[in-house]
């Protein structure tokens, strides 16, 4: 049963452009839908995608 939910799931990544929690990628926050990111990597770590983002933000200004 396992293996089916798995096959499942990685299809309904493709068919649905991964709205399903922790697979596929997803628009990055902040990035106005330009730049997309592997969704695991986000959950991952939360808080570091976003220090990262916003110390990016400071250093350009």
């Amino acid at each position: 049963m396992d293996k089916n939910n798995a096959g499942a799931k990685s299809g309904n990544v493709a068919q649905t452009g991964g709205t399903g929690s922790g697979s596929g990628n997803m628009v990055a926050p902040g990035t106005g839908g330009v730049v997309q990111i592997p969704r695991d990597a986000f959950e991952a770590n939360t808080k570091a995608y976003f220090d990262n983002l916003h110390a990016n933000n400071k250093a350009t200004k």
